[in-house]
């Protein structure tokens, strides 16, 4: 900046400048370095911040190991409290920076708090953190939902779209337990019902990011014919078929609506499911034809994305636009 000052005054004694151009110049210059020096702060504190975390985690999954048991049950809770306190309150002290390093950290913490207080409530419900993990409770799942809505109101970022989610997903399956139902009905049903709504709710707008909201509902969309057909829930191979006519839906609707993330998704089911079906019918149809009726299915897909991939935009003579030029 001295060396610049000195060039910038010679600048305006010869005439080349004016006086207020050659403070604007060191204005703008100065602001530029402080600009870098917050961004490398916030860099180092978000460095600091994961390395943190991530010795928390080892620590926590050590002391859970190690002397989980010797802690007492208000002993766990405490600890889990704590924890949970602690991620909140970092994550709500750095979500108003205005860069984008420290905000993704905020993000990153109070998807660990959601999980923390998953395991504080287990703890306080249960008397088991343990529980959480494979079958939680009604009150463990609908409390982190609860929470995990509230800061997904507050910050609608990915991670918080993600927490949310999958503490609908768990609400959804420990409803359907409470209610006596086997797990694979309850998942089978209730994850084709919740990707049909997370999908529509990304569509208009009320989950964001979209495309987010679009990867988690056509995810658990077919995850539902996956949960049926292990469950043998309807005739022959039910849920492999509803499963390919929905991969195919969300082909033609991903294509339609020239949404990148379901037609890709919905590509994948069609492999995964053509492949399952095939396997079912290996030693019916024979492995050559077995194999054959999974190409055909693929070359298929492939014109159907084809002829479906969303056109160029053209003018009314025809001809595609090209980039407007400016003027």
């Amino acid at each position: 900046m001295e060396e610049l000052g000195r060039r910038v005054a010679r600048w305006v004694e010869a005439g080349v400048i004016g006086r207020e151009q050659g403070d604007a110049i060191l204005a703008f210059e100065r602001g530029d370095q402080r600009a870098g020096g917050r961004r490398a702060v916030a860099v180092a504190v978000a460095v600091l911040g994961y390395l943190g975390g991530g010795l928390a985690v080892v620590a926590g999954f050590v002391l859970g190991a190690e002397s989980w048991g010797q802690l007492g049950h208000w002993g766990r809770a405490g600890v889990l409290a704590v924890v949970t306190g602690v991620l909140l309150g970092a994550g709500w002290w750095l979500r108003g920076d205005q860069g984008r390093v420290l905000p993704r950290l905020a993000s990153v913490l109070w998807l660990a708090a959601v999980a923390g207080f998953a395991g504080l409530l287990a703890v306080l419900v249960e008397g088991d953190s343990d529980e959480i993990i494979g079958d939680p409770s009604l009150w463990v799942a609908g409390g982190s939902l609860v929470l995990a809505g509230g800061l997904y109101l507050l910050e609608r970022r990915v991670l918080q779209q993600v927490a949310l989610f999958l503490a609908a997903v768990a609400t959804l399956v420990a409803a359907g337990d409470r209610a006596g139902w086997s797990w694979e009905v309850a998942a089978g049903y209730g994850f084709l019902a919740l990707g049909v709504v997370w999908l529509e709710l990304g569509r208009r707008g009320l989950v964001a990011p979209r495309r987010t909201s679009e990867a988690l509902g056509s995810l658990l969309l077919l995850s539902g014919p996956e949960a049926l057909d292990v469950q043998g829930s309807g005739p022959g191979d039910w849920g492999l078929w509803l499963g390919l006519a929905l991969a195919v839906a969300l082909i033609v609707a991903g294509s339609a609506l020239a949404r990148t993330v379901p037609l890709g998704i919905g590509a994948a089911g069609m492999v995964v499911f053509l492949g399952q079906l095939a396997g079912e019918h290996w030693r019916d149809l024979g492995a050559p034809l077995a194999i054959l009726v999974v190409g055909l299915g693929l070359v298929a897909a492939a014109v159907v994305l084809a002829k479906l991939r969303p056109a160029a935009a053209t003018g009314p003579s025809g001809l595609s636009r090209g980039p407007r030029s400016g003027r």
